[in-house]
């Protein structure tokens, strides 16, 4: 997608934006035509969601240095005349490349959406990110609550009885030990998994989705029904998965 030198928008767009789904819109695209390839594009429509404003703060600490950065685009700010110049792009590529394993640390469900999707394996991750979309078409606030996770906090769910397996696809790397994972579980952040969520039919409509995209449902399940849970291999891979994560 080729950069538009010259966007203009009338009000600010994300973190307590004005939000105008037109200037949305503008800011969506500008921002897909900029990111590195490796990222998960934003779907174009008129709602700043929390993809948006995650994406928008990546730009800024990237390419703008901001140390607290606001997650908006304000008319003529400083924000989006980076997103009219094609240098940007570079230097986002550039500084999203130096991936060391320290960013990596720390408790991954309380990583940045923007974060979750990148700890994902690239071709898992169109797939879960259009899972994404096709549930807020249909009205819902879905959200990752875990992409990848180490394997010490896998130990710790099989400990409580809150997983049958030690290594699981969350917990898949690539050979320099950054994420690759095949799973993710995903919420609607309205109700995570209280008996709301069922009630209004999410877990039905995640699996639903999940199947469209060919991707396997934890709801399936019989003797461990996990309904947050997708992933993108079957489970008879599972000790491939974790010979080729070097674990």
């Amino acid at each position: 997608m080729s950069i538009n030198q010259s966007i203009f928008i009338e009000k600010s767009v994300g973190k307590n934006g004005i939000n105008q789904p037109f200037d949305v819109e503008i800011i969506k695209k500008q921002l897909n035509a900029q990111m590195p390839v490796s990222y998960s594009r934003l779907m174009i429509n008129g709602t700043c969601d929390s993809n948006t404003i995650d994406t928008i703060i990546d730009f800024q600490k990237k390419v703008l240095g901001f140390r607290q950065p606001d997650g908006r685009v304000d008319p003529n700010g400083k924000t989006l005349l980076a997103l009219n110049d094609p240098v940007s792009s570079v230097k986002w590529n550039k500084n999203s490349n130096q991936v060391i394993n320290g960013q990596w640390t720390g408790d991954s469900s309380r990583w940045s959406q923007t974060k979750k999707l990148q700890s994902l394996n690239p071709v898992f991750r169109v797939k879960v990110q259009n899972v994404l979309d096709a549930l807020t078409q249909r009205g819902f606030q879905p959200k990752i609550f875990f992409g990848w996770r180490s394997v010490s906090v896998q130990q710790e769910l099989f400990n409580k009885g809150r997983s049958k397996v030690r290594f699981s696809f969350h917990n898949a790397q690539n050979t320099d030990g950054t994420p690759n994972a095949y799973a993710a579980d995903i919420i609607d952040k309205r109700w995570g998994w209280e008996k709301k969520a069922e009630d209004n039919g999410f877990w039905s409509a995640l699996g639903e989705e999940a199947k469209k995209q060919g991707l396997v449902w934890g709801g399936d399940w019989t003797s461990f029904k996990d309904v947050a849970h997708i992933q993108g291999r079957q489970n008879s891979e599972l000790a491939k998965t974790k010979q080729e994560s070097g674990l």
